[in-house]
């Protein structure tokens, strides 16, 4: 049996105390293995963050376990959390998170210089990653000068830069914005399967697999 990339078990986290104690979370369980597509299904508010942030390493649970690349989480300082991030886990915020001060091409090695890939290396991986999700034509071009989709597109390839284990991306694709939500989807479970990687997405839109 294919062994689990990243795992939760019984997974709960309660936000705030007493009267105002809130259960964002209720004995969560899930199992993803690589070049696996999931979505996260559920109104605003439903807890999608908060689970993709647990299950990222940034946000600890109250009860239960996760597990990344068959390693528990729990009871790790905040040093080994972070070295476990950089090494198997990549992100796609919702807001992308692009430095606008810095190209696209510059904004991409900034997830390989977190691990210590510098020099013509990086910048050659950084510009590989642009031209998978079709923007070999844009590595010089700042946040401002880029589409919103181009930007998500960006947000995209400095996720996979690292080659990480699993990519969590916490983004909406409501019906406002569904053509290109469903657009990054399709780019996701391609690069999923053809780079035998995991992706997880938290949206508010129907998908191909419910969670």
């Amino acid at each position: 049996m294919t062994q689990p990339v990243l795992e939760a078990v019984n997974v709960v986290k309660e936000l705030g105390k007493g009267a105002a104690k809130v259960v964002a979370l209720k004995g969560v369980n899930l199992s993803l293995v690589k070049g696996e597509l999931t979505l996260l299904m559920g109104p605003s508010g439903s807890g999608k963050t908060t689970l993709l942030s647990i299950l990222g390493c940034i946000l600890t649970p109250t009860s239960g376990t996760v597990r990344v690349e068959g390693e528990e989480v729990a009871g790790k300082s905040a040093e080994e959390l972070a070295e476990l991030r950089r090494r198997h886990i990549g992100f796609i915020f919702q807001s992308y998170n692009l430095f606008p001060t810095l190209s696209a091409l510059e904004n991409v090695r900034i997830a390989l210089d977190v691990i210590g890939r510098k020099g013509y290396q990086a910048a050659q991986r950084a510009e590989e990653c642009l031209r998978d999700v079709g923007l070999g034509n844009r590595l010089k071009n700042y946040p401002s000068n880029l589409s919103g989709g181009e930007q998500q597109r960006v947000a995209v390839a400095r996720a996979i830069a690292a080659s990480p284990s699993v990519v969590l991306a916490d983004e909406r694709t409501a019906a406002r914005d569904s053509e290109n939500g469903h657009a990054v989807m399709a780019l996701l479970a391609r690069i999923a399967k053809e780079q035998h990687r995991s992706g997880r997405r938290g949206a508010e839109a129907a998908g191909p697999r419910r969670t």
